[in-house]
């Protein structure tokens, strides 16, 4: 959770503290499912696989995209699905964070938001369809 600041107390920027970790992976068996799904359902898109940056902002800039990349290592940023990993990792149960990246957060966005999502929301469709029968 890359805007998780406790520095004051001594803690790493990002690092939640008195957990014992603030990096919760997804589940190495659904990240291969989901990467073949999505290959066979969607043979038209990229598949990334990594660390994903969740935070309570929107970022929209290349300064801050940097500085994110550089101190956290992330392949991209979201807001929801940091909260997603911590709770199923607490509770010991496997997740999978899917993601449609809209932009790269640097002013080269080529297409209009609303057409990006009708996209993303057909690829998400054929991916879970593909993806269900195979869990």
């Amino acid at each position: 959770q890359h805007d998780m600041d406790a520095t004051g107390f001594g803690y790493a920027p990002g690092v939640i503290p008195r957990m014992e970790t603030s990096v919760f992976p997804a589940d190495p068996r659904l990240v291969t499912l989901a990467a073949e799904a999505c290959a066979k359902a969607n043979p038209d898109i990229r598949v990334f696989r990594g660390r994903i940056l969740s935070g309570d902002q929107f970022i929209s800039d290349k300064n801050t995209k940097e500085r994110l990349a550089e101190n956290f290592r992330g392949l991209c940023t979201e807001m929801e699905g940091g909260a997603v990993a911590q709770t199923a990792y607490l509770n010991g149960v496997p997740y999978l964070i899917l993601r449609a990246i809209s932009d790269k957060a640097d002013d080269s966005a080529s297409m209009a938001y609303d057409t990006f999502e009708k996209m993303a929301i057909r690829h998400t469709v054929r991916l879970v369809t593909e993806l269900l029968p195979r869990l």
